[in-house]
């Protein structure tokens, strides 16, 4: 995600997200076609992957928007609560039971992310921190974590009648193909740099593992509860920012994401 708030500012969302989804489709391809893609290709789990698909090129257009836009110690968080929104979808469809301790938690990640928004509108950023208002890269952040959320349980559900690999495989496919498509009518291909371009090729790489160890939980609620933990990944992302980048953190913002790492953590314990 810091690479990807260069990227996004240099060359747009949409074009690193194209690199970074054709990665991905070629380094699955062989871990893909290895094993069984029958099962891809039933009507409902290709409806459903291709379902999925276009909900995740949503938000992930809706994440690395929130990151161009930033300011990191404000989006980032709020992103990170998108497993939240998760977990309320299969409390609702009964693959995961309310109890005390787990409102107790989801309450410390929700309250966690206001603490750090509430912090954090309060500061003077520099433009080179924020481009445009903090509230609207508060929004564009809040829609990423919905629409992501929804993404992950659609592509779960496909993930269960097929493969993680495979589903993923012709996810990114989808996603490339929608990507190019848009940007093509648009006439909106931007000049890189080979660097650049290196540094998106691994981008690819490092999401392709993620999104792999993600749905080898198997389950609504293990990849729910999964999901929850990975929101900790924004630990890195603002420590970057506050070294690399200069961005100002308020010592409540470090309070407030200690509290949603926490809830986080608390929530990973509890589903053992």
């Amino acid at each position: 995600d810091f690479v990807g708030r260069f990227a996004s500012r240099a060359i747009g969302p949409m074009q690193t997200l194209l690199i970074m989804a054709g990665v991905s489709a070629l380094v699955l391809t062989p871990i893909a076609l290895a094993g069984d893609i029958r099962a891809l290709w039933e009507p409902q789990t290709l409806g459903l992957t291709i379902i999925a698909a276009l909900t995740t090129t949503v938000g992930a257009t809706l994440l690395y928007k929130s990151l161009a836009h930033g300011p990191l110690g404000i989006v980032v968080p709020v992103t990170s609560s998108y497993p939240l929104v998760l977990v309320l979808i299969v409390l609702v469809i009964g693959a995961l039971s309310l109890t005390l301790n787990l409102l107790l938690a989801m309450a410390a990640v929700i309250g966690g992310v206001w603490v750090v928004a509430r912090a954090g509108s309060k500061t003077n950023y520099h433009e080179r921190h924020a481009q445009g208002t903090i509230r609207h890269g508060m929004l564009l952040a809040a829609l990423a974590a919905i629409v992501f959320a929804i993404a992950i349980f659609l592509t779960e559900l496909a993930v269960r009648r097929s493969g993680e690999a495979e589903v993923l495989w012709l996810s990114r496919i989808i996603g490339f193909g929608i990507l190019a498509l848009v940007l093509f009518l648009r006439q909106d291909f931007k000049k890189m740099s080979m660097r650049m371009l290196w540094l998106l090729a691994l981008m690819g790489g490092v999401d392709t593992i993620g999104f792999l160890a993600l749905f080898t939980a198997q389950g609504a609620g293990e990849t729910a509860i999964a999901s929850v933990a990975s929101a900790a990944y924004g630990v890195v992302t603002m420590v970057m920012a506050r070294v690399f980048l200069k961005e100002p953190v308020k010592p409540m913002q470090w309070l407030g994401f200690a509290i949603v790492v926490a809830g986080a953590a608390s929530l990973t314990l509890l589903s053992t």
